[in-house]
């Protein structure tokens, strides 16, 4: 029986995807870190990777009670995503304004802090995203954790990949707007399952407002 519940539990956790690092360090270095450990199209299974992290950075500014930063962040994203999305052909692959962040590579010093999320995907298809950080400054460091994230998209994401990507960014605007729920834990996976998809929202529903 205990073997059985054990192996319940083990199957139930999902698989384990990859790991997200962001670090900071002194003087403004971030350094953004995808290690994949089970993936058949590593820069597919990014677009869904992406959209749950986001979906928890703005979940825990709501946390923190930085509504505001979150709708900010949303604002400028969508910015972002229509840039990405304006051409008739490729992606354009822009530089974010990360202010006083610069992304690096290699630092031989400690981090000041860091961001981490455990990436899993169950039997079903569904996934899910395991998140630890920081505590402090949350109003900067959370958007700049998934800006400096979003800017390595943009630099190594093959096009098809990067384009789903800004689209589904949009896509999981749209439901935060309509839906009014990026504060409660339900959204940590309604809302990128609905980005992912086909769904239309309906009609007549009142908007997120500002």
């Amino acid at each position: 029986m205990i073997k059985r519940l054990l192996e319940r539990f083990r199957r139930d956790r999902g698989l384990h995807m990859a790991s997200v690092r962001i670090d900071f360090f002194p003087e403004g270095k971030v350094k953004p870190s995808v290690f994949w450990d089970r993936s058949q199209d590593q820069e597919n299974d990014t677009v869904p990777l992406v959209l749950y992290f986001y979906a928890r950075i703005l979940f825990e500014l709501a946390e923190l009670n930085d509504v505001r930063v979150a709708r900010e962040l949303m604002g400028f994203v969508t910015q972002v995503c229509d840039l990405v999305l304006a051409g008739e052909g490729p992606p354009s692959r822009i530089r974010l304004p990360l202010g006083d962040l610069n992304i690096t590579g290699e630092v031989a010093d400690a981090p000041s802090r860091s961001y981490q999320a455990e990436f899993y995907q169950f039997q079903d298809g569904h996934f899910r995203l395991d998140f630890q950080g920081s505590i402090g400054k949350e109003s900067f460091y959370l958007p700049g954790a998934f800006l400096v994230l979003l800017q390595s998209c943009l630099d190594n994401l093959g096009d098809e990949p990067l384009n789903l990507l800004a689209r589904g960014l949009n896509r999981l605007h749209d439901y935060y707007r309509h839906r009014r729920d990026f504060w409660e834990s339900s959204s940590l996976t309604a809302g990128p399952v609905f980005a992912m998809g086909k769904e239309e929202l309906r009609p007549g529903v009142v908007e997120l407002e500002d």
